[in-house]
């Protein structure tokens, strides 16, 4: 087989991967996925230490954004904001957090608890360039050994989505 075809033949058979939709968001019982996708740019009111995340740190956010659309396609674009918001049955102290990033060898990692009956977001802000990777990106909740969700969202060029943003004032 000359080389031209096996090249060929290999873009061929990786472009189904790479043009795959996300997989469809997996609950355990007792979790319900209340929304997920863009939500508007907010504002942080503080910071809380995660030493296993690239920056040391997360964002605490004054309440639950509002999803500003509903989809698993994320445009790679500065300001874009993107997460789920979940609601549990009973109360779930010292959760692991993990968003996965496309190609990276291990998740970013914190610890919350999960409130009971209360709607509660994870998500996750373009703030700086080095942050966007096109590809799967995977946001996911363990207790123990049991994980609570997982949510996929495929990051994608930008020109793939336009007028889709985080900017609020634009909606307008």
């Amino acid at each position: 087989m000359s080389p031209i075809l096996r090249l060929a033949l290999a873009f061929c058979l990786a472009a189904p991967a790479a043009l795959a939709d996300p997989a469809a968001p997996a609950l355990s019982p007792g979790i319900r996925l209340v929304d997920y996708g863009i939500y508007c740019e907010t504002e942080s009111v503080g910071t809380t230490p995660a030493p296993e995340t690239s920056l040391g740190y997360i964002d605490t956010l004054p309440g639950v954004p509002q999803m500003i659309y509903r989809q698993q396609t994320i445009p790679a674009r500065l300001g874009t904001s993107f997460g789920v918001v979940i609601e549990a049955d009973r109360p779930i102290p010292g959760v692991r957090i993990e968003t996965w990033k496309p190609g990276a060898a291990r998740a970013e990692t914190w610890y919350d608890d999960i409130f009971a009956d209360t709607p509660q977001m994870r998500g996750f802000a373009f703030d700086y360039p080095e942050e966007i990777i096109l590809g799967t990106w995977r946001m996911e909740a363990w207790e123990g050994d049991t994980m609570l969700y997982s949510v996929e969202f495929e990051v994608q060029p930008a020109e793939k989505l336009p007028g889709i943003s985080s900017d609020c004032n634009l909606m307008s």
